[in-house]
Order: C-alpha cells, then structure tokens, then sequence
C-alpha cells in the first residue's frame, strides 16, 4: 500500500512504515536504534485513534510530524509554519519533507475521498459533460439519415476531410462526449491497477493521431489554437486502440491548456526510430515547468506550482503515464529552448511517447 506521503499502517499486527509517491519517508525510520521507538509509538496511535472524519495531527518521537484521517497516516513531515509543541531538528536535513500543514490536510481529504470512492468525479468534468451532451443532441436531431451511412469508426476517419461541416461537428461531438465520458473512469484509482490491454487488436498509429488532431482542430471553442502535426508511419501497434487516444487526447488537451499564446498552437510529430520504435512528440510553447518539480509532473495529484492558478485535478498526466506502461510505451517530459519571444523562463515543453513495439504494415488498408 502506497499514499501520496510517507506512511504508517498495520497489517496483521505488524507496523508497515513506507515511501510516499511524493516524497520518501526520511532515513531516520529506518535506523536499528529507532525501530522499537517508532514501533511502539504508531502502534498505540493507529490503535488508539478515533476513525473519524477529522484530521489529527501531532509529532512523533523522532521529531517529525503526523497526520491521520481515519486509516491513512502520514509520517516523516515538517510542518511549516512549524509546530510549537516540539522544535523540530530536522528542516535542514530533509527539506523535500517540508510543506504547508493547511496543503496537506488538503491533499489526506482528498485522497481519503479518492481512495473510498467519494469523489472520482470533479464538478467541472461532470458539468462539462452534459454540456457536450446537450449540445451533440441539438446537431444529431437534423442528420439522422446521413450518420446512418457510417456505421464504422474507420468510415468516420477516411471520409472526415470531405463531409460537410454538420457531419463534421457531429463526429467531433461524439467524440469529445465519448472522451468526457471515459475519463470519469479513470478517477477510480483501482480501474488503472485492474486495466488489462486485449492484445489480440491492433490499430494505425498514425490514424489514431490524425483523428485526435482533427478532433480538436473543429472543437467547438471559438477562440481554439491552431495544431500542427507533421510526419508519418503506417506501423500498427497491439491492444485496444480507445485507451492509446485516450493518451494523446490527454497529451493535446495539456498543450492546449498551458500554451501561453494562442498563436502558437500545440505541434505533434511522428517519427519512425530503428525497425520497431515509433516516435510521438507533443509539444506546447509556454511557461517551462522548474527542473526541480519534473520528477514529479506524472504522480497522481501533482499539480506544478507555475500551473496553480489555472484549472486542473493533476490526475491527467498520471493517466496517461499509466496507459503508456501498458502499451509498453515510455513517455517522458523534456524541455526545448525557443528563439521565440516570451520571457525568461518560457519554451517548449516537450511530452515524447516512444512507442517500443510496432509492426510495419507499409500501407492504411
């Protein structure tokens, strides 16, 4: 069992005390001499502590402080400001354990809330949806007859270029409702650890890439930015293709969010590497994320602190990132300087999938 910060939990009758996914639990917990200490101490505490809704905070023996919420524990924490109860020694020593008390009651509500299926949902995602949903019905009602011709996914993409633009609108709405939809799913942190890819499908890497640009290219926000895709590859890769568009519809959408001119919209390129490797490159011009925050951009939550004013869960990239292992696909975050004007600390933040096992297929059909 793993939690967002270093933790303590008992599991047959024996103390568990681990790494979180944002920080690592402090080497004090793991000396010899401080063993039976800390044993003793979190063991009353977890036993002792009421199961409510209410956090309990204290610090422990070693000098660090905790926080509980019913049967999660964070350990191993400097508070800031710092408690007043006990001086805490150890700032200097362990500076990636320090945060915000009022951050981190924040962040055990809300993954005590994702972990027992309170909230998978955000407000925002749920609204946006029936949004979509409204709209697509208004467009759907007037062309019946003509969406009755396309009863496979592939008809929709070859034929997309030269349908009217009703017919267009009404693909892309299906579509980003089909997405809306889906991604409620994966708020669920057990349908990730559950997820299996049937590798018994295949798909065009390149289809699935052209369908997302064309997707967002005739979204329907009036001020949308313009993408650029370049490249090629008719190689196919193995497992559902829904789950794979699924990762570059996240890609896009984190560009388009957090492109800070919309006159340099998002570019996506596709390059073959060697006899297997596809490579897929998503790259937004904006704000650069700090280098020391990058080890953490794709950890469920992590929200950079350049992107703290714009609207996001920081679930998204975890996703994703999550996806790609199934796929066999790495996906990684890289930084390109620009000679295009915009500040200091601005330039192109790259998202790289390098897709590791595909087969040549030399031709769509």
């Amino acid at each position: 069992m793993k939690f967002n910060y270093p933790s303590a939990y008992i599991i047959d009758g024996n103390l568990k005390v681990v790494d979180g996914e944002h920080c690592n639990l402090p080497s004090e917990y793991r000396k010899n001499k401080n063993l039976k200490l800390i044993d003793d101490f979190y063991k009353k505490i977890l036993s002792t502590s009421e199961k409510t809704k209410k956090v309990l905070i204290g610090t422990d023996p070693l000098g660090f402080d905790y926080m509980i919420l019913d049967y999660i524990c964070y350990i191993g924490l400097i508070f800031i400001p710092q408690r007043d109860s006990k001086k805490n020694n150890n700032k200097k020593k362990f500076p990636e354990n320090k945060f915000p008390k009022e951050y981190l009651e924040r962040r055990i509500n809300e993954e005590y809330n994702h972990r027992n299926l309170n909230r998978y949902i955000p407000i925002d995602v749920f609204s946006q949806s029936l949004h979509e949903l409204r709209g697509l019905n208004s467009k759907i009602s007037g062309q019946i007859e003509n969406l009755m011709e396309l009863t496979e996914e592939d008809s929709w993409v070859d034929r997309f270029e030269e349908s009217p633009q009703e017919l267009k609108k009404i693909y892309v709405g299906t579509r980003l409702t089909k997405f809306l939809l889906d991604n409620t799913r994966f708020y669920n942190p057990q349908y990730l650890e559950t997820l299996n890819l049937d590798k018994n499908f295949s798909f065009f890497i390149h289809k699935s890439v052209f369908k997302l640009v064309k997707i967002y290219e005739n979204s329907f926000e009036a001020d949308r930015t313009e993408l650029t895709f370049t490249g090629t590859t008719y190689r196919k890769l193995y497992g559902e293709r829904e789950y794979f568009e699924i990762i570059i519809k996240i890609l896009i959408e984190n560009g388009i969010k957090y492109s800070t001119d919309k006159r340099i919209g998002p570019k996506i390129n596709i390059l073959n590497l060697g006899s297997k490797k596809v490579e897929i490159k998503v790259s937004s011009f904006g704000r650069i994320v700090p280098e020391e925050e990058r080890r953490n951009i794709f950890k469920r939550g992590y929200r950079s602190n350049i992107h703290k004013s714009i609207r996001g869960t920081g679930i998204g990239l975890y996703i994703a990132k999550n996806l790609c292992e199934l796929y066999d696909i790495s996906l990684t975050y890289e930084v390109e300087s620009s000679t295009l004007s915009g500040g200091i600390n601005t330039g192109w933040n790259c998202f790289k999938l390098i897709c590791n096992e595909t087969v040549e297929i030399n031709t769509f059909k």
